[in-house]
């Protein structure tokens, strides 16, 4: 993901909690999740509980949803190929447009 560091003004107990890396970069995704996407609020309510969720239960959502997806695809019809194969084609497109922004910034 392209990200950018920006500063924010936050109380000392919460810059407290941002000095661990994990915790920041898991408020970073919540707030790109929030303001850059369609999520509903249900979603990110969903996703502050989780920010406080200890590890394993956090990796357990995650372990279930990678399940349900697996299941949507098959019951779809869509091959583990297909999906690596679409999941390659994206990171190219990814790639290629960080590319062409990083090149456009250096001008």
């Amino acid at each position: 993901m392209d990200t950018i560091e920006v500063s924010l003004p936050v109380s000392r107990a919460a810059a407290e909690q941002l000095r661990e890396p994990a915790t920041r970069s898991r408020l970073g995704a919540l707030v790109s999740l929030a303001m850059a996407s369609d999520a509903t609020a249900g979603e990110l309510a969903e996703a502050v509980r989780l920010l406080a969720a200890p590890a394993d239960e956090r990796r357990e959502v995650l372990r279930s949803a990678f399940t349900e997806m697996q299941q949507a695809a098959a019951e779809a019809g869509i091959t583990s190929m297909e999906v690596e194969a679409e999941l390659t084609a994206r990171k190219r497109l990814r790639i290629a447009a960080a590319r062409r922004g990083a090149a456009a910034r250096r001008r």
